[in-house]
């Protein structure tokens, strides 16, 4: 017993110390550590590539396009094509494996800048989602960095009918505060209501939208059984606080 209790004291000092090593070389920028470029500027094959799951449910991966730069998220349409928002400010859409070679029309103007992950980072396009009666109203949703007139910018939703082509009729129904940044994800709740993350700072200041995820309906208003509706002091778009980064 005593010479196993050594022998993994002697293993844990020795990964101790060599993880202090690792940690004295890793560079940092604004205060934040340098992740290592990793596959970062890698060329990626043709594929398909095969990966082994612990669950024997195998995951095979098949290369559609290499074109996309960028791309933040995805839906797909009824009939099967994709829409895949960019980092750029590009909708770009897949019909089966054939990318289109030019961008969707109609969507907003938005702001991107610097490199993602690192301090300062802004993302152009974000997530999208349709509606979930579709089929119906045609409508699409976007977030997306807006540009504003003091040349700063704010998180921004906004929606549009799609009309087979292209965005027709482009609206925001939602415009953050001063300070209010993504990323964001949106997603519609069983109930019809439409959620969205808000990043940016004072996340615990109950009026200010920065680090919050709020709740509203699907033209922007404010549903009525939100838990801080009425509540003097909140804002009452939000539906919980305290997020750092979601």
């Amino acid at each position: 017993m005593m010479k196993s209790t050594i022998r993994f004291l002697v293993a844990a000092t020795c990964l101790v110390a060599a993880s202090a090593n690792a940690q004295q070389d890793v560079p940092f920028n604004f205060g934040i550590p340098v992740a290592p470029e990793g596959l970062a500027n890698q060329p990626l094959g043709d594929g398909p590539f095969l990966y082994k799951t612990g669950e024997g449910m195998d995951i095979r991966v098949v290369v559609l396009t290499k074109e996309i730069e960028f791309p933040w998220s995805l839906t797909f349409l009824p009939n099967g094509d994709m829409l895949i928002p960019t980092r750029g400010g590009e909708l770009r859409r897949m019909r089966g494996d054939t990318l289109d070679p030019n961008p969707v029309k109609g969507g907003p103007a938005a702001h991107f800048a610097g490199i993602s992950g690192m301090p300062g980072a802004v993302h152009g396009y974000m997530d999208i989602a349709l509606h979930p009666d579709f089929g119906r109203n045609e409508y699409i949703y976007l977030t997306y960095t807006k540009p504003m007139p003091d040349n700063q910018t704010r998180l921004a939703l906004g929606r549009g009918r799609w009309n087979g082509e292209e965005l027709r009729r482009f609206e925001d129904i939602f415009v953050g505060d001063a300070g209010t940044a993504g990323p964001s994800r949106i997603a519609f709740g069983n109930d019809g209501s439409l959620y969205m993350i808000v990043g940016g700072g004072n996340p615990q200041d109950p009026m200010s939208l920065g680090g919050k995820v709020i709740r509203m309906n699907d033209d922007g208003s404010v549903p009525d059984d939100n838990p801080f509706v009425g509540k003097e002091g909140y804002r009452p778009e939000i539906f919980t606080m305290g997020h750092r980064s979601s």
